[in-house]
């Protein structure tokens, strides 16, 4: 705060702005809850993989010899043990890490997968 906006403030004419408080280091900052208790079956090239996670957002899940790269585009088939039938989606890869696994971020969602999903994380 400048020299100017204290002497406003003890001259009565100017309060302290109210600062938002932060965020404990290591806080959660997802917008939508992990599920790990129920698997989801992904189809990434074809191929069926089984999710270590996953929430409204996206999902995270190991492919193993994948070649993605950050910011690229998968897109496939979705489906839910006792969630749901079949769906699709497209998504963004957001990390990778060297034993294979990705992070997911949904750009797509098939309307009944998304409400299945809804109805899972209750």
């Amino acid at each position: 705060m400048g020299l100017f906006q204290r002497i406003k403030v003890f001259a009565g004419g100017e309060s302290h702005p109210v600062k938002a408080p932060r965020q404990q280091p290591g806080a959660e900052r997802r917008r939508y809850r992990r599920t790990q208790s129920s698997k989801l079956t992904i189809f990434v090239n074809d191929k069926r993989y089984k999710t270590n996670d996953w929430s409204l957002g996206g999902f995270r899940v190991v492919v193993p010899g994948n070649n993605f790269v950050t910011n690229q585009r998968i897109s496939g088939a979705i489906h839910g043990p006792g969630l749901f039938d079949r769906g699709a989606y497209e998504a963004t890869i957001v990390w990778t890490a060297d034993d294979g696994e990705i992070g997911v971020h949904f750009i797509e969602l098939s309307h009944e997968s998304f409400l299945a999903m809804s109805a899972a994380q209750v």
